[in-house]
């Protein structure tokens, strides 16, 4: 091979004997980005409940609407990946009742753009309210950080109760009452206990309880039935027996009547449905489940960036009074 020209010398990329000879260029290292921390948040809403059924005469009589006052209070539980601090978060509370709420928070929420005046209760529009919560690294139990009340009207309670008061025969009165759980509650209810109390229009010495396991006192005029767990969709129907007092007997219409048998069922039924009026109390309670429309929703902050992995828990005790 011929020999190259002394004026052409060669050099290679990794010579170092030649300074005229170029290195070659390192692969360009990756700029190493902290992830941000995870922050693991537990929020937990209990609510304690008392409503009365509404009776709507425009529905034919059916206790469709509850009035309600709710006493709730939403605590939080955070541990973070930073062994140091936790980062902040963003509370979302929202729902068409918040409107109606009265909110109290705690030291550990700051309210940040909220909006829930413009929005009414009723409408189709859901307010919003946004706290940003800050929970000290020493607080590793759970922390109250809003408490709220509600006072509201709902068609959608766990429970839909039906008393009734129907003649059994010339002299005798059946009061039942019949109680079905919501289909769409996410679980059973418990700690079920119905509460009848007796009115002065039936003869509380004759009273049998007929169906269900029912105590009756007699100086209270209270019948209570402990049912214990209601599993979502299903009924359980109480009733008891008693005797018409005198006063009421003398207003039904005798059976020797010359009216048909029907008119006569008809009219007397109508006459125990007015005069033996009956309150019943309702008691459950449920670990999965609330009583208001509230929704909880946990967000990083945009000033402080965080992963976060949210649980929810519900629950609620409910005194629920159908009658007068």
């Amino acid at each position: 091979a011929p020999a190259l020209p002394e004026s052409h010398s060669f050099t290679t990329a990794t010579s170092k004997t030649n300074n005229t000879s170029k290195k070659l260029r390192d692969p360009p290292t990756s700029r190493m980005v902290a992830l941000p921390p995870r922050l693991n948040v537990k929020l937990a809403l209990h609510e304690e409940v008392s409503s009365t059924a509404i009776l709507d005469e425009d529905n034919n009589g059916d206790l469709s609407t509850s009035h309600l006052f709710v006493e709730g209070k939403i605590t939080a539980q955070v541990s973070s990946s930073d062994a140091s601090k936790n980062a902040p978060f963003c509370l979302h509370v929202s729902g068409a009742m918040i409107s109606a709420a009265d909110i109290t928070y705690s030291n550990y929420c700051t309210p940040v753009n909220n909006r829930r005046n413009e929005y009414s209760y009723g409408s189709e529009i859901e307010g919003s309210m946004k706290y940003e919560v800050n929970i000290p690294k020493s607080k590793v139990e759970r922390c109250e950080v809003i408490s709220y009340t509600i006072d509201a009207k709902t068609h959608n309670m766990p429970i839909l109760v039906q008393p009734k008061a129907l003649l059994n025969n010339q002299n005798k009165c059946r009061i039942s009452v019949q109680i079905r759980s919501n289909l769409g509650n996410h679980g059973d209810l418990a700690n079920f206990m119905i509460v009848v109390a007796i009115p002065n229009t039936v003869q509380g010495s004759t009273l049998q309880v007929t169906r269900g396991p029912g105590t009756y006192d007699n100086i209270k005029r209270i019948v209570t039935w402990k049912i214990g767990n209601l599993a979502k969709g299903k009924s359980n129907l109480v009733s008891v027996e008693a005797e018409l007092s005198s006063a009421v007997a003398k207003l039904l219409v005798d059976k020797k009547s010359t009216l048909k048998d029907a008119v006569i069922a008809t009219t007397n039924n109508k006459i125990i449905q007015e005069k033996v009026t009956f309150p019943v109390l309702v008691r459950c309670s449920s670990d999965l489940d609330q009583i208001s429309d509230l929704s909880l929703d946990a967000m990083d902050l945009d000033s402080v960036p965080a992963s976060i992995v949210l649980q929810q828990t519900r629950s609620f005790r409910l005194l629920h009074r159908v009658g007068k």
